[in-house]
């Protein structure tokens, strides 16, 4: 079979990788059709790194993956269209045995050095990461891992039709969390520096402003952007909850503001038993969930589209293999 390996920042060669019909108990063998490009996709390209992870050999890459079961397991079928989620904790630590498995410190996840991504023909996975999405497209099932993280960062925050909520950043986790706090029943306001984002939350049905436009405090605030935490901050009202997504700068947080608004501050990494419930959001959104889907490309044209940065152009692009 084929996988697409990430050589070195900025080089990507297809190479063939043994296949095997040799499946563990507990695991299934799905041929994979759709795996979402994501930020640390770019990033691992144009880097070779994201802090302390280092690519120090080649590396496949890929983690927002959906596919097709080739195998039966206990409660999956031959032929179901499957979502994967990609991290394995090692279900041993106290964070993985209190449900916080996303905290594992050994947790093995998809395209994070040294752990191989699943840009590749064919993948065995364990069962239990397994997730039926029968009545979606592999394209729409690959949607539920950067789904997961709005679905994660919701819950945590309990919010529910009482609560008006601002997500600042208007990228595709942006407007992923706006779906899901939207679930809720919550009043959802996106914003964003770039307009060409602020369009693309128009086009998935929600009111999206410019950042200087947004005047108002919320009782609840995503930062999204990993650039704007001051901007972020400054938008929580008092008594509210302030959550950062966005892997980025957050020097621009003020000890004395927060604690004088006493605005708690929300730390999210990843998901924890979220692929479900972000699979029956999408199911329901599935419709305003179209601009997620208008870009495919195949493998052999990944090298030159990373090379030329039209990911920049599109709210998501997919692989489809």
């Amino acid at each position: 079979m084929k996988g697409v390996f990430l050589e070195s920042p900025g080089v990507i060669k297809i190479k063939d990788i043994d296949d095997t019909d040799d499946i563990p108990e507990g695991f299934i063998k799905i041929r994979v059709k759709s795996v979402g490009i994501c930020g640390s996709d770019v990033h691992y390209y144009l880097h070779g790194r994201i802090g302390d992870f280092v690519l120090e050999k080649p590396m496949i890459l890929g983690h927002e993956t959906a596919g097709i079961t080739e195998s039966n397991g206990n409660n999956i079928r031959k032929g179901d269209i499957v979502a994967i989620e990609p991290g394995l904790p090692c279900e041993k630590c106290k964070y993985c045995k209190t449900g916080r498995y996303n905290l594992c410190p050994d947790i093995k996840f998809f395209a994070t050095p040294p752990v191989d991504g699943s840009l590749r023909e064919y993948i065995i996975y364990p069962e239990e990461f397994v997730y039926r999405a029968g009545g979606l497209t592999t394209n729409e099932a690959g949607l539920s891992e950067p789904m997961s993280v709005g679905v994660y960062a919701t819950g945590k925050a309990g919010i529910g039709p009482e609560n008006n909520v601002l997500i600042v950043g208007s990228g595709s986790v942006g407007i992923l969390t706006a779906f899901s706090a939207e679930a809720h029943g919550s009043n959802v306001t996106l914003c964003d520096i770039n307009m060409d984002k602020i369009k693309y939350a128009r086009k998935c049905g929600f009111a999206a402003f410019l950042n200087d436009e947004i005047h108002d405090k919320y009782d609840t605030v995503f930062e999204c952007s990993g650039m704007a935490t001051e901007f972020a901050q400054n938008k929580t009202g008092k008594g509210g909850d302030l959550f950062l997504i966005g892997m980025g700068n957050t020097s621009g947080l003020n000890p004395l503001y927060i604690s004088s608004n006493e605005i708690t501050v929300h730390g999210i990494f990843r998901y924890s038993n979220t692929f479900n419930d972000a699979i029956k959001i999408i199911k329901k959104y599935r419709n305003r969930l179209k601009p997620f889907l208008e870009k495919n490309i195949g493998i052999d044209n990944l090298d030159s589209y990373l090379k030329n940065k039209e990911y920049e152009k599109y709210l998501k692009t997919i692989v489809e293999l």
